[in-house]
């Protein structure tokens, strides 16, 4: 089995588009939330891997804040996914180490290689 991953998208159709694709992939979709507070609470939940984070989300809360919360109380690594990067360029110093960044659109071999280099930066392990 692949990855335990949990995606952080408040665009249904992107969210399912990211499900679908990392099923083929043999990675398991633990989760979909649409704000920062409903990601934090969901990975305190399911201990994800991996999480593919919007930048912008519904809520109060950003998704580097969220993202900060997620790997402080799991160890999950991080995807960033977002159609804005320059956003996530001058946000960087906010933005957990490592930084790896998915911009929309993207295609299959895209998110793969997103994949492969967050696994690279070194996975937690199961628990």
């Amino acid at each position: 089995m692949g990855l335990r991953i949990l995606i952080v998208e408040d665009e249904q159709i992107i969210a399912a588009d990211l499900a679908i694709q990392l099923a083929r992939m043999h990675h398991e979709v633990l989760g979909i939330a649409i704000s920062g507070e409903e990601a934090i609470e969901l990975a305190d939940q399911t201990n994800p891997q991996l999480v593919l984070m919007d930048i912008q989300l519904e809520g109060e809360m950003t998704g580097t804040e969220a993202a900060r919360a997620i790997q402080e109380r799991t160890g999950a690594q991080l995807i960033f996914v977002t159609a804005f990067p320059g956003e996530f360029s001058r946000g960087s110093a906010q933005i957990p180490e490592p930084r790896v960044c998915l911009n929309k659109p993207f295609s299959r071999l895209q998110l793969a290689a997103a994949v492969q280099a967050a696994c690279g930066a070194g996975l937690p392990p199961d628990k």
